[in-house]
């Protein structure tokens, strides 16, 4: 039939304008054959532009600081998006209707997202994360009861290595909702250290002693200077502070360093330290 359609249009009597008329609006399928090649134009036009559409979106993004799997989630959701488009616009060339295919998107789209609630949450969690970038691979944070070294850092987890060498995911959600600390974000720390001594101690010779014991360790930075205050009367001894500076790096090693060498300074200087005493009184009547 089409083929007989497409002879008799073609019939010398007829001009090349009815001609070109006639075959455009050819039936094909229920579908007029001018109406499909526009489509197929804008098909070709739309994947042409949507090319160089990502092309440049990649190239903006290399210039950007934002780290590679937030690129990645731009340029898939540019795409899609895009894509989406393109099909409603050849949908529409075609006389589709696009009422359904929109309620039919719709609704997928909500029961998608109520089953993937959690791990949506994740991902915008993740993306949050690595915009703001709180903190880097390298880094050792606590996010409420859980801390270690940041190994990676991904859409969906961070994933922490403890001291004693276990890696533990953690998802971005619980991250973005906790206290986050993050104890290398800085090049130096302050190294706190507390010493209970006997009430009879002199202060100023408790002083000199831890002075002398973080002048000792190289390690211990000589600005800000390290100082030793009193900071509380407990009930069988007094507290003494000592406090210096240290590479975030040297921060443990000076800390269990300072420990050992404070008590040896203060028990060469004649001083002891105090420990929990109970003096019981018996009175008779």
């Amino acid at each position: 039939m089409i083929y007989t359609e497409i002879i008799d249009t073609l019939a010398p009597e007829k001009t090349i304008s009815q001609t070109v008329t006639e075959l455009l609006a050819l039936d094909i399928g229920g579908f007029s054959l001018g109406n499909i090649l526009a489509a197929a134009l804008i098909f070709l036009v739309c994947l042409a532009v949507i090319k160089l559409a990502v092309r440049l979106t990649r190239r903006a993004l290399d210039k950007s600081k934002l780290d590679a799997p937030v690129k990645r989630a731009i340029v898939n959701f540019e795409r899609v998006v895009l894509w989406v488009t393109a099909l409603l616009m050849i949908m529409g060339k075609l006389n589709i209707s696009t009422a359904s295919l929109v309620a039919l998107v719709s609704v997928a789209g909500l029961a998608l997202s109520l089953s993937l609630q959690n791990t949506l949450s994740n991902v915008f969690a993740g993306i949050t994360l690595l915009v703001t970038r709180p903190f880097k691979p390298g880094d050792f944070v606590e996010a409420g009861t859980t801390s270690g070294t940041v190994t990676r850092m991904g859409l969906f987890y961070v994933t922490l290595l403890t001291y004693d060498n276990k890696e533990i995911h953690v998802p971005n959600s619980d991250i973005a909702a906790s206290r986050l600390t993050n104890y290398t974000a800085e090049p130096t720390r302050r190294v706190d250290l507390n010493f209970g001594l006997e009430y009879g101690c002199e202060a100023e010779a408790v002083r000199a002693a831890l002075l002398a014991a973080a002048k000792e360790d190289a390690r211990v930075l000589p600005e800000p200077e390290p100082a030793v205050v009193v900071s509380a009367y407990l009930s069988s001894s007094v507290q003494y502070t000592l406090r210096c500076w240290a590479l975030t790096a040297d921060y443990w090693a000076v800390y269990y360093a300072l420990n050992e060498s404070a008590r040896r300074h203060l028990e060469a200087a004649g001083l002891s330290l105090a420990f929990d005493r109970l003096d019981v009184r018996i009175v008779k009547d």
